[in-house]
């Protein structure tokens, strides 16, 4: 369990070095389900956090890349009443991302989407349930479902894409 502190008192630096402390303290062994934990800097400034991750140990099954990466951006916008955020999967192998953006884009879906891209093309694009809670909380509960969303999904002529059911 994470220790909620008001999240008032957070920015992105301090938020995105709490999500760098979190993984990297799982890449102590060579059996770890996170190979790598690295930030994301533009123009010297942390703007998000990676992490290398063992999809078939994460997964805990046979899976079809054996590596993946984690990507993490936040901000929070002085002129919005929630927290951006995107937490997604990616393959560079398979030329797959997927996961959630919680914007301003997309606003006919509401605050937050959920998003496959493939081949540099998005495929698919659904709403998502709002998560107005801590933003460590809100990162536990996506990493939560994402298993779920691996799980469930599909390739229709070679094309992805994951039940509507599926995506919270």
């Amino acid at each position: 369990m994470i220790f909620l502190a008001n999240r008032a008192n957070l920015d992105t630096r301090t938020l995105l070095g709490r999500l760098h402390n979190l993984l990297q303290t799982q890449t102590d062994s060579a059996d770890s389900l996170i190979k790598q934990v690295w930030y994301q800097t533009s123009a010297g400034n942390k703007t998000g956090v990676r992490a290398t991750i063992a999809a078939p140990a994460f997964l805990d099954r046979s899976y079809a890349v054996e590596e993946a990466e984690l990507q993490i951006s936040v901000d929070f916008p002085p002129n919005h009443s929630y927290d951006f955020y995107e937490i997604q999967w990616v393959e560079p192998d398979r030329q797959l991302m997927l996961g959630w953006h919680q914007d301003e884009t997309h606003m006919e879906l509401g605050e937050c989407h959920f998003q496959i891209d493939y081949r540099n093309e998005t495929v698919q694009r659904s709403k998502a349930r709002f998560l107005d809670s801590h933003p460590l909380n809100v990162f536990d509960q996506r990493m939560d479902h994402l298993l779920t969303i691996l799980d469930s999904l599909e390739w229709d002529d070679a094309v992805p894409s994951v039940p509507e059911t599926e995506v919270r």
